[in-house]
């Protein structure tokens, strides 16, 4: 008979979990959802994160999968009886699983509509539960379940559970992280390029680089709700991509004014996102202008044409629309000394006219720009973790919103 708190072969258990926590998928299917409800004498296990906005994301066990799909599509999370009332709801926050028991009596249960016409019907009667706060700011919620005729789970049983919570909610925090600095690098990977980025997490700015910021709150506001567009059109054309289902992305204008020139506002899809219980971000939004102030990183043109520090920042100048006299002035140096270093630049690249030169040079960032950016883009993608479909140069450092 179980005694309560850990067991030997939880050792093994708790090593799958920090597994996990460095592959998200482990979670699923025959994961440590699924070793979790072995732990807890149970058959079901499953997994929701939730925010302020409702739903953000769940994941189950093999066995739960299709029970789960059945829950949600019959909204049956509504009519659930642990969250009718603030002192039942309270309960779950405890730093502990909490059997279904204390929160509500065998006799309420077996009343219950939710009990009789869900919980008995799928197996999944009787269950013991916890919430973790995500250091997204979601709350993670985890039960295992088991069917009515195995009868009510022991108390020794939620103390082994409970044993196991700690490295639970170390495991969500270190695969949060991962997700984070996983972001941070495509969103390096565009703002290097001259492309002011930012993270997106259901419409609220999470992560933007510092060429990001520098459009804030000018063409954009950092709300509490959602991040808005200045401009009342590009401020439409943005809820609309918000509101689309599917997470699809988009690109939409933003007109010029008096303090800014014209911009396209980039909406690019982290694809996965909406199934990743861990996930920071859902979409970047990439914003390029008509007259960029930034051009191309120095040590970018270094590497591409074998250029020396002073010919790479020549380059970088003349994509900004500078004049040879403007960079001789800038540079405190004769007209002739700048000409040079075209002429050489000219020999490197294989142009012969400054303005194709120029071509070249914007060509050049926009390729980086798609590349570097998409193939961080496709490290995100690739690794969406657990859900529904988961069951297996200057470099300016972004801020954290």
């Amino acid at each position: 008979m179980y005694s309560g708190g850990l067991e030997s072969s939880d050792h093994e258990l708790i090593g799958r979990i920090y597994e996990a926590a460095a592959i998200p998928s482990l979670w699923t299917g025959q994961g440590v959802l699924d070793l979790l409800a072995r732990a807890g004498e149970c058959t079901d296990a499953a997994l929701f994160a939730i925010d302020g906005k409702g739903l953000n994301g769940w994941s189950t066990n093999e066995r739960c999968l299709e029970k789960m799909q059945i829950y949600l599509r019959d909204n049956w999370v509504a009519r659930n009886p642990y969250i009718e009332s603030a002192e039942r709801r309270a309960r779950f926050d405890e730093p502990r699983f909490l059997l279904d028991t204390e929160v509500m009596s065998a006799e309420e249960m077996a009343r219950h509509p939710y009990y009789q016409d869900f919980m008995k019907p799928y197996g999944v009667y009787w269950h013991a539960g916890t919430n973790i706060i995500s250091p997204t700011g979601d709350v993670l919620k985890i039960s295992v379940h088991r069917s009515y005729d195995s009868g009510p789970l022991r108390k020794e049983v939620a103390q082994r559970l409970t044993a196991l919570r700690p490295h639970i909610a170390r495991a969500a925090l270190l695969t949060a992280r991962l997700r984070f600095e996983q972001v941070r690098a495509a969103v390096e990977a565009f703002d290097v390029i001259g492309l002011p980025t930012g993270a997106i997490r259901r419409g609220r700015l999470v992560l933007a680089s510092k060429g990001f910021e520098k459009l804030l709150p000018r063409v954009m506001q950092d709300r509490q709700a959602r991040l808005g567009f200045s401009q009342t059109t590009a401020d439409a054309c943005w809820r609309n991509v918000l509101e689309a289902p599917g997470n699809q992305g988009g690109t939409f204008p933003i007109a010029a004014t008096e303090e800014h020139p014209t911009m396209v506002a980039h909406v690019l899809p982290i694809v996965g996102a909406s199934r990743d219980i861990f996930n920071v971000a859902d979409m970047l939004l990439v914003i390029t202008s008509s007259a960029d102030e930034v051009g191309v990183d120095p040590r970018i043109m270094e590497g591409l044409f074998d250029l020396t520090a002073a010919e790479a920042a020549i380059a970088r100048d003349l994509t900004q629309g500078k004049t040879i006299n403007d960079i001789a002035g800038l540079r405190g140096v004769a007209d002739s000394t700048v000409r040079s270093q075209v002429r050489s630049l000219f020999e490197k690249t294989g142009t012969h006219r400054q303005v194709d030169l120029v071509r070249l040079l914007t060509g050049v960032r926009t390729v980086l720009a798609l590349k570097t950016g998409l193939d961080h883009m496709s490290g995100l993608n690739e690794d969406a973790g657990p859900g529904t479909a988961a069951r297996r140069g200057t470099r300016d450092t972004p801020t954290t919103k």
